[in-house]
């Protein structure tokens, strides 16, 4: 329930922007450069980064995203952590569909071995 949660919360610009802002520090920061760098504003870009996972992720990832939030205090904001840091790490396209279409191999979320949530 809380990945559900997550995603129909954090698919908001506005809702996503306020969830950045409580995780505060460093982080938010290097989100904010990355949105900055992409020319959107900082809540768009996490929605974005929370939509491309709902659409992309597989029952594995979920699980794994799942498995790292169940027992943390802020759930939701330890998901959202989770989920950017994937993006943040490796760029993703999800800002160009057409791109995302011809990339191959098509481009999704899924779980590493120790759970890691990953995108490949």
């Amino acid at each position: 329930m809380v990945i559900v949660d997550l995603i129909n919360s954090c698919s908001n610009d506005k809702v996503a922007h306020a969830a950045l802002a409580c995780i505060g520090g460093g982080f938010a920061e290097r989100v904010r450069a990355a949105a900055e760098e992409k020319g959107v504003s900082v809540g768009k870009f996490v929605a974005m980064a929370v939509r491309e996972f709902a659409s992309r992720s597989d029952e594995a990832a979920q699980e794994a995203l799942r498995a790292k939030v169940v027992r943390d205090d802020q759930p939701l904001l330890r998901g959202l952590r989770e989920v950017l840091q994937v993006a943040l790490e490796r760029d993703p396209f999800f800002y160009d569909s057409e791109a995302m279409a011809a990339a191959t191999p098509p481009y999704a979320f899924s779980a590493a071995r120790e759970n890691a949530l990953q995108y490949h």
